[in-house]
Formats: structure tokens, sequence, C-alpha cells
């Protein structure tokens, strides 16, 4: 009998959960102005081989050679700054669960960089001038000193927790039909949080998930002892959204724009 009652509570549990992203669209007292604003600038911008990328990065900063005890940083490597505190937070909790191993391989890369390595290494494995994501300044190669990404402990850490640190892999196996791109397991983009949770969540690679959030506008998710209201909108000019003090806009880089609102911090 506790065994059935358990199970009635987890299933309407389950249920309310679901039902929260699916319900109509709540009261939105607060206007936004995006005039200030660019639909090819932010965290959400997507880039790939049928889209460019708009505007080169604005906000680049050295990552740390002493970033953490267990990753090798043998070069000069560039990333958006916003990006780096979760990089450091990532490769710590790695260095918790006994990964020791990594090397930074990549990082930002200009458009000539980026030209001279699609001509080396052709298409299957790099994108043009104009059309990688390193050239946003979000994205970062991550390697391993003793093997392969697919065969080895730091690989399979970063596919199963970097979404906990604002981290996707951008290339996974299973969905080079979407992306076009070939299997690398070594490609993360940061995309904060709690964008890459949601992703992880429903298995999307960036495609589908910029295509989730056009056909849903909304979602609210609870990250710990925080709450995340996240809203899509087309409009270029303003936006309703909840209230709150803590309010990051990306573009998307195609056609709209992606509010993402902190309800709540404990």
């Amino acid at each position: 009998m506790k065994k059935i009652i358990f199970i009635l509570i987890f299933a309407v549990i389950g249920f309310q959960f679901f039902t929260t992203e699916q319900v109509g669209a709540p009261d939105l007292p607060q206007q936004l102005s995006l005039a200030s604003y660019s639909n090819s600038n932010g965290d959400l911008v997507l880039v790939n081989r049928d889209i460019a990328l708009q505007n080169e990065p604005g906000n680049l900063a050295t990552i740390p050679d002493d970033i953490a005890k267990n990753v090798i940083v043998n070069s000069e490597y560039f990333l958006e700054e916003q990006a780096i505190a979760p990089l450091k937070q990532l490769f710590d909790a790695a260095a918790n669960d006994g990964i020791e191993h990594f090397i930074i391989n990549s990082a930002y890369r200009s458009g000539k960089l980026q030209k001279q390595l699609f001509e080396q290494i052709g298409a299957d494995y790099a994108l043009p001038a104009g059309y990688s994501e390193h050239q946003t300044g979000l994205s970062i190669d991550i390697g391993s000193t003793v093997g392969k990404m697919e065969n080895v402990a730091e690989g399979k850490w970063m596919e199963e927790h970097a979404a906990e640190f604002g981290y996707i892999l951008r290339y996974p196996k299973h969905k080079v039909d979407i992306t076009g791109i070939e299997y690398e397991p070594w490609h993360f983009r940061y995309i904060g949080l709690p964008h890459s949770v949601m992703m992880k969540e429903h298995d999307f690679v960036f495609e589908e998930y910029i295509a989730y959030l056009k056909e849903k506008q909304f979602y609210k998710m609870k990250l710990d002892n925080t709450t995340y209201f996240v809203h899509y909108t087309d409009n270029k000019t303003s936006v309703n959204t909840l209230e709150s003090n803590n309010i990051k806009v990306s573009g998307d880089n195609v056609s709209g724009y992606i509010i993402t609102s902190v309800l709540e911090e404990i």
C-alpha cells in the first residue's frame, strides 16, 4: 500500500513539473526596452554553417594559466570574460571528482586563423571564417593528456557535468544530421544557466533549443535555490517580462531575443 501511495505522489509531482512549462503565459508586468540590445550579440547567439557571426566579441579575456590544478594551459587563449569563472568552477568540480588530466587546445579564433584551419582540415571538422563558434569567444576545445576525449574519464565527465556550469557539448555524435558537424567530444560552448541544463534535460543541440524557445515562448526552471524565467520574443523594440532586478538579454543571431530573469536567489 505504501509503495502504491509513493508512486501516486511521484506521478502527481512529475505531472506538475511538466505542466509548469506548458501552462498559459503568466502576467508580465515589467516592460523592458530592447533599444540598446543587438540581435547579434549575447551568450545565446547561434552560429553554424548556415548562420554567420555578425559581430566580433567585445569582452575577451585571457584564460589564466593557473585557472585550475587539473588543467594545462600552455598557450595564450581567450574567452569572453563571463565564461571564464564558470570554466574554473567546472574544472574545480572535476578535480573534486578525481578528474585530473585536462588540457586546453583552442578557444577564441580570429577570422584569419579560422580561415587557415578550414583550409587545413576541411569542412567535416571546421567551418569557414565567419561561421565558426570559435569566433564568438564562447567556445573552447578541451582535451585530455592521457587519451582521446571519447575514450577517457575527462571526456565522459565533461559530457555528463558541463551543463551544470553553463557549458554544452556542441557537436554530439547522435545529432550530426542537425549540427552538420562530425562528433567533437572536445568542443564545448558556453551559453549559461539555465539554458545548458534545459538542453541537457531535453537532449537538445543548440539549433533544437532555439527552435524550442521560438515555439514555447517561455519556461521557468529552478536550479538549487535560484529560479529562472526564460522568455523568447521577436519584438525588436520592447518586451514585457516578470519583475526582476537581474535580467540578461541575448540575441539569437536569427530573428529574436532571449530574456533570462533571475526571480529568486537564497
